[in-house]
């Protein structure tokens, strides 16, 4: 098979830079939301380096291009003179599930064709990048939506009460194993249930009164098939769920829920540094959730809103936000929440702040916060357990770190998460200069096997 090489329009880099710019990003800012270093996007704007064909198709999904950058690059023979190489207008097609569709029937639409995909095409869509600016048109949607849709099924299969408890309970239970497995043990798993059973349901015959109980339902396993991926590493794949689990709860005129999808959407955006978007969406989701009048999600929305701020080094603003969080869940009537926001307790809260602390690098205040039960929620437990070790690295304490650190690797090592992995290694990278420590060279040993299974 003769050799291909990647051929760019000499043009390439001017256009990236112009595009870059008009969304008023740095080469940083858009390096994290392709993943991809900033380095090498300073490279590619000078013309030192081509770009690849799949790189390109990130940049133009970053930078709402359509198509415009990927259209400049081309794979050809090895034998082909470059100079003879044309670039036509081309239209790239973007992987479904970005959009936030006008009305519930063309929402159920896409987000079959999102769960048919991922059963289907997995090796492509498990590589679609991450944008997080791609979340506020559909957080803009839904802060503008009546939310007043009247979704009501004409299929053969008649839909009724049972039908929709089983979604519930099927999506409880893999809400449990997520918890205390990973996102990785269930996806999979989770994804045929939305692709079989699921689409018979959505697609049967309801009232209007069974529709929305319906998309509610299956809106609630279609976040959690967000947060799965999103465990699991495949964030663009995430991305793309919640905002298909967002555009069922608003055909569900469920608000609460919305709200609690908008607080996802954040907590994405915050754990891959994208600051500005995470801030936005957790002010949207708090917006929702007092429209709704459910106090905790207003209370994980303002401190999901600290940890953006977090993120990007603002502890003024953290500290406000935070404060606000702790009033707001202070005064919070418990009794009539949704079940799935059971989570959000007292131990969560502090944790919350325990993560914007050890993001601000303030260890000697985040070591108080980092306490979370494990038996429902041993992944919490394990993010929590590598963020002390963090904190008490930033204190100067490398040894108690390390040893706070195997008991993170131990409570890692049944987790299918992508995420927990993530945290160790940035254990394991703040630790290594201190390799000469015994306790230090203990954890060493014992996360060499955790990591290396990632």
């Amino acid at each position: 098979m003769p050799r291909r090489i990647v051929v760019a329009h000499p043009d390439f880099g001017r256009k990236l830079k112009e595009l870059r710019e008009q969304h008023g990003l740095s080469l940083r800012r858009l390096g994290g939301m392709i993943h991809c270093s900033h380095g090498h996007l300073w490279d590619l704007e000078s013309g030192t380096k081509r770009p690849s064909l799949s790189v390109a198709v990130l940049l133009d999904q970053a930078l709402g291009a359509a198509g415009q950058l990927s259209a400049m690059v081309s794979e050809v023979s090895a034998d082909t003179d470059a100079r003879q190489v044309t670039f036509e207008p081309a239209v790239v097609s973007t992987p479904s599930g970005l959009e936030f569709a006008p009305d519930w029937r063309h929402g159920i639409d896409v987000a079959v064709d999102l769960w048919r995909g991922d059963m289907q095409r997995r090796n492509l869509l498990r590589q679609v990048g991450f944008s997080a600016t791609a979340f506020l048109p559909a957080a803009m949607r839904w802060l503008m939506s009546s939310l007043d849709e009247r979704p009501a099924g004409n299929g053969e299969r008649l839909i009724g009460t049972a039908d929709i408890e089983t979604v519930r309970r099927m999506t409880s239970t893999y809400r449990t194993l997520d918890n205390q497995f990973g996102g990785g043990h269930i996806r999979d798993s989770l994804i045929r249930f939305l692709n079989a059973e699921v689409t018979e349901l959505i697609n049967g015959r309801y009232n209007v009164a069974t529709g929305r109980q319906l998309l509610s339902a299956v809106a609630e396993t279609t976040q959690l098939a967000g947060w799965a991926s999103y465990d699991a590493g495949l964030h663009g794949l995430a991305q793309r769920y919640l905002i298909q689990a967002l555009r069922l709860a608003a055909g569900a005129g469920d608000r609460a829920l919305g709200a609690e999808i908008l607080a996802a959407m954040s907590h994405q955006a915050a754990f891959l540094r994208a600051s500005g978007e995470a801030v936005d969406l957790a002010k949207a989701a708090s917006r929702a959730a007092a429209e709704a009048g459910i106090a905790a999600i207003e209370a994980e929305s303002a401190v999901l809103e600290a940890q953006g701020h977090a993120v990007g080094g603002n502890e003024k603003a953290c500290a406000a936000a935070l404060n606000r969080a702790e009033a707001i869940f202070e005064k919070a009537d418990r009794t009539s929440e949704p079940q799935w926001i059971g989570y959000f307790d007292e131990s969560y809260l502090a944790a919350k702040f325990g993560h914007c602390f050890t993001a601000l690098g303030r260890g000697d205040i985040a070591t108080r916060s980092l306490d979370m039960d494990g038996r429902q929620y041993a992944r919490g437990r394990q993010f929590n357990l590598v963020l002390l070790a963090v904190a008490h690295a930033q204190n100067g304490e490398p040894e108690e770190a390390a040893r706070v650190g195997i008991d993170a690797v131990e409570a890692a090592e049944d987790l299918h998460s992508v995420r927990a992995r993530d945290y160790l290694t940035d254990l394991a990278d703040r630790l290594s200069k201190h390799v000469g420590l015994p306790a230090v060279q203990d954890f060493t040993e014992r996360s060499r096997p955790v990591l290396a299974s990632a």
